[in-house]
């Protein structure tokens, strides 16, 4: 029993004597000379006394105890954590590359990251929980350590993004879910209601009140990847540490952020396996307003604004547009010769609106998408390094040698667009025939006295009702 325990049972018990000598005391006054009484009160008096002083005693002791306990200290990444909460993306980028270093130099990770990042904590915490959690998964439960640590840095990558990226604007408005590791996460979601309510109704006195059923469903986010493989000569990582940390992230980042972009601002249908659905997959576009100005800009978003509204949706309308058109809409004048939506654009909404903007977006194309619908799916991504590799040299684009598909495949009409590679495809690196392959080449990494990087990223994204997203082309502001 701990000492808090029996402090706890020696003043239940204090009680109980106290009330035993109340009574007997209230006895005692109604028969002043019964002798056994008095007796019997001078007892439980001495057992009270005594009583009180074993309880004051205890509460001394643990007073003493917790003087002299000394506090559990946190792990010295703690406070920089909660320092750095919000994350600004650094974090992966320097695992990566204390990882491509590590293996170039054959040293540890550990070696690595004490030279170059010494300064900062979070990175070896980091590489630590990492390597652990593949022996010790319940880390990823302890608040406040590494596990939180490299998610929020994750956050703080794709805010990093944000300037550049459609995705991964749009989906720090959404529901932003993690996998968790796990292949699929299921979104719950209330199917629309009808055009006409009846219920709830309003009911009289005594009257019957009426069942209200809803309809419930779900939507299931794929786990699908995006991939990438960098190489670089030995030469370079040998001599240009630590600025092969910026080489990597600006590469490998603005990559991520274009291909993302270009899928899901795609018409593209999801490809089991391999992708999910583009945003306007199934969207009839409309056409601009001719004419441009103001009248323009207000007529294709209530015309927008009116179609989202048919479908029951738009509790959170974001606008998609191009970075020209955005610069062109805060140019805007009105017949009094004033900037018409200046302040509104410069605080990031046009009409009450949010407004995000992209190089990446399709010209002269405006996307509204109802962001209380749309649910995104991202994991950390994990980077892998090597030396002794052999790699295909092509690309995913569209012109052949390409990793998008492969002579035979093309046969049974089994055929990548680019950017996208199909289910067990891609130029093998022997082996290979026929026209597709045509000019593709192989690498040694090792011949070469050169070192490949490789990144996964888990991502998906899905829409939970149809009629969240309306497309205008050809818009004229």
């Amino acid at each position: 029993m701990s000492i808090a325990e029996r402090i706890a049972a020696a003043e239940t018990e204090l009680v109980s004597m106290k009330d035993s000598l109340l009574e007997s005391m209230k006895a005692l006054e109604a028969a002043p000379d019964e002798e056994s009484l008095l007796v019997q009160v001078e007892e439980l008096s001495a057992k009270v006394e005594k009583h009180s002083s074993s309880v004051a005693a205890l509460k001394k002791a643990e007073a003493v105890l917790a003087s002299r306990a000394k506090p559990v200290e946190a792990p010295a990444v703690i406070p920089q954590m909660k320092k750095d909460a919000s994350g600004d993306g650094s974090l992966l980028w320097k695992m990566a590359t204390a990882k491509l270093i590590a293996h170039a130099t054959k040293r540890t990770e550990a070696e690595v990251i004490e030279k170059a990042y010494g300064h900062d904590d979070r990175v070896a915490a980091a590489s630590d929980f990492v390597q652990k959690s593949v022996v010790n998964p319940a880390m990823t439960t302890v608040n406040g350590w590494a596990a939180e640590l490299v998610r929020t840095d994750y956050q703080g990558f794709l805010n990093t993004l944000r300037t550049v990226s459609v995705a991964a604007e749009l989906a720090s408005r959404s529901s932003l879910l993690s996998f968790g590791g796990f292949n699929s996460i299921t979104v719950p979601m209330r199917n629309p209601l009808g055009a006409t309510l009846t219920e709830p109704a309003w009911v009289g006195e005594a009257g019957n009140i009426p069942l209200t059923q809803f309809s419930f469903g779900s939507m299931t986010l794929s786990r699908y990847k995006l991939a990438a493989i960098t190489t670089m000569s030995r030469e370079i990582v040998d001599r240009s540490t630590p600025q092969i940390e910026g080489l990597i992230r600006d590469a490998l980042s603005e990559a991520y952020a274009q291909v993302l972009d270009a899928a899901l601002l795609s018409n593209a249908a999801a490809v089991p396996g391999v992708r999910p659905a583009g945003l306007l997959n199934g969207v009839t576009a409309a056409t601009g307003t001719a004419g441009g100005g103001e009248a323009a800009v207000i007529a294709d978003l209530k015309t927008a604004i009116g179609a989202m509204t048919a479908a029951r949706l738009g509790a959170r309308p974001v606008l998609i547009i191009p970075a020209a058109n955005r610069l062109s809409v805060g140019l805007m004048m009105n017949p009094l010769g004033q900037r018409a939506f200046a302040d509104e654009i410069a605080s990031g909404r046009l009409l009450g609106m949010e407004v995000i903007s992209s190089q990446n977006v399709p010209a002269n194309t405006a996307i509204l998408i109802d962001a209380a619908v749309f649910a995104t799916a991202f994991d950390t991504p994990t980077f892998d390094v090597s030396d002794v590799a052999t790699v295909t040299e092509s690309n995913a684009n569209g012109t052949a040698p390409t990793m998008a598909a492969t002579s035979a495949q093309a046969a049974i009409g089994v055929v990548g667009t680019a950017g996208q590679v199909p289910v067990n495809s891609g130029i093998a690196v022997v082996g290979s025939t026929g026209a597709a392959q045509v000019g593709q080449q192989t690498r040694s990494l090792w011949q070469t006295y050169s070192v490949g990087i490789r990144m996964i990223a888990p991502t998906s994204w899905g829409l939970m009702r149809a009629g969240a997203v309306h497309s205008t082309t050809a818009i004229t502001w």
